[in-house]
């Protein structure tokens, strides 16, 4: 005879019984459920972090991905008029945008050029203040020169070129 067949007819009442015979409504104890919420919340625990960082990783993708096309098209303004080379002066060089956005339109860092010359060029990506980029203290500044030397810091000033990078 199964727990909840209370009736030995086979039909099921919706209810169980305890090894001493006293019957009880189905359903879970207090027990069950705060072992269900501790365990759903080790799982977020460790879900959100990881969701988290791989979203930076994104960003940092995005931005290496933007320095690199720009460095691209640097290169080849220099090739198509090397006598005004990198220098803003150079007329081969189309004016290409300052910042990346996301899919929605919103910026997320922001890309400069410095010590730009006829032969140097260094160009830093930043994120822009309040957007989702701004969190990510491991790459707060990322650049590539006209060497292709890639280097990143991180909010306090330290190495970071192989995490960004």
């Amino acid at each position: 005879m199964c727990p909840t067949d209370l009736t030995g007819d086979g039909s099921m009442t919706g209810q169980s019984t305890t090894p001493t015979g006293v019957s009880r409504a189905g359903g879970f104890t207090l027990i069950e459920l705060l072992i269900a919420v501790v365990v759903v919340t080790l799982l977020l625990a460790i879900a959100i972090p990881s969701y988290r960082e791989q979203t930076r990783k994104g960003y940092r993708s995005l931005a290496t991905t933007a320095l690199m096309d720009r460095a691209a098209r640097l290169e080849r303004c220099a090739a198509l008029d090397p006598v005004n080379g990198f220098l803003a002066a150079n007329t081969a060089c189309p004016t290409f945008p300052s910042s990346v956005v996301d899919e929605g339109g919103s910026a997320l860092w922001t890309i400069a050029i410095s010590n730009r010359a006829a032969i140097t060029y260094t160009l830093q990506a930043t994120p822009v203040g309040g957007s989702p980029a701004a969190g990510d203290t491991t790459c707060a500044t990322i650049q590539i020169t006209h060497t292709g030397a890639r280097t990143a810091t991180n909010s306090g000033g330290g190495n970071s070129t192989t995490q960004c990078w």
